[in-house]
């Protein structure tokens, strides 16, 4: 029997994705498509499946493609669409069209400046547009109560787990650093922390704090560093991309801080064993709520507290290396490529036999 032909339409080719794709086109023939971006794959990454260049134009804050969507979707079994409503032939596309369409998305209002689910104006045109699909699948399973509410059946949601791929760890290291990961900029409170390492010095004997990243905060934050004196126990190393470079930073990490941001680098964290550090408030897109507190991982409830768990962090590190275990467990049995790859093959198989 054939595998079914699936065309996923996004808007760029993300390189963490890629080993997301590389899972589903296992199990089906499958084509990513892009419409932004350089779609270039990073040198030596496998890519199992096709990829295909949309173009689109925006205008006025909407996306719109210059292709025949719905006649390039009429060579496949199954669809998932990109599921911001802003670009409009994704978002129109169940309307006299045959092929099912399943919508991948986060579900609710969320980012860098807005909490998780904190404006909900859009909830009932976002309801309005998925209500014509086939079949959603969504970051976390936090958005079905709501859109069930909203009268989209329950069989119609799925859970495709966000997460991302990490490098296995080639050899047992020493437990001894803590370090932040991402783009530097000041929505995420990286100054706090760097505040905590200023006041705890004198009494604490801290660990080295390793801060990988670019962004607009980098000559801010190593100015800090300089003004403060703090080379010895802060160390700024750029933003390094390589899976194996960064598997060996995460190897030696007792915690991951980000005070106020929380997304998929809570996942690449516990992925490598490493408990992930926030605040209950933090900017996210639903990747928080795989941490359980105090279990394989710490949600303060306000920054606050940052200075109590930078302490404890360096008093009692194998409190910490025991949740870094328990995080890697959670990551194998539930947050693998592979468990966000069956959650779309879920999707699909659900609409294709329900055409």
């Amino acid at each position: 029997m054939s595998k079914p032909k699936v065309i996923i339409l996004y808007n760029k080719i993300f390189h963490y994705r890629i080993p997301v794709w590389n899972e589903l086109a296992k199990l089906c023939d499958l084509t990513v498509t892009y419409s932004e971006g350089d779609g270039k794959v990073p040198e030596g990454m496998e890519v199992l499946f096709d990829i295909k260049y949309l173009p689109a134009r925006r205008f006025k804050g909407l996306v719109i493609q210059k292709a025949n969507i719905r006649k390039l979707c009429r060579n496949y079994d199954a669809v998932i669409a990109y599921g911001n409503i802003a670009w409009l032939k994704y978002s129109t596309l169940p309307w006299f069209n045959k092929t099912p369409v399943i919508y991948h998305t986060i579900g609710v209002s969320a980012s860098y400046g807005k909490g998780f689910d904190e404006h909900k104006e859009w909830d009932r045109v976002r309801n309005f547009f998925y209500s014509k699909g086939d079949a959603l699948a969504f970051y976390t399973d936090y958005p079905i109560a709501k859109y069930e509410a909203l009268g989209i059946p329950r069989e119609k949601m799925f859970v495709a787990p966000n997460t991302v791929a990490v490098a296995p760890v080639k050899e047992k290291v020493e437990k001894n650093t803590l370090m932040v990961i991402g783009t530097l900029y000041r929505e995420k409170g990286i100054q706090s922390l760097l505040d905590v390492y200023k006041e705890l010095r004198p009494t604490c004997n801290l660990p080295l704090l390793n801060i990988i990243g670019k962004g607009p905060d980098y000559d801010i934050i190593n100015q800090w560093i300089q003004a403060n004196d703090m080379q010895d126990l802060i160390v700024l190393r750029g933003a390094i991309y390589d899976i194996d470079e960064k598997a060996k930073y995460f190897a030696r990490a007792l915690a991951c801080i980000s005070p106020k941001q929380a997304g998929l680098t809570v996942l690449e964290s516990m992925g490598y064993g490493v408990p992930f550090i926030s605040t209950k408030n933090a900017i996210t897109g639903g990747e928080l709520f795989n941490v359980h507190n105090g279990v394989d991982g710490v949600v303060m409830e306000s920054e606050g507290e940052l200075s109590s768990v930078v302490r404890d962090i360096a008093e009692n590190p194998d409190k910490y290396i025991a949740m870094g275990e328990k995080a890697k467990e959670f990551y194998d049995k539930n947050r693998t490529p592979k468990h966000m790859a069956q959650g779309f093959w879920e999707a699909i198989q659900y609409v294709i036999n329900h055409k």
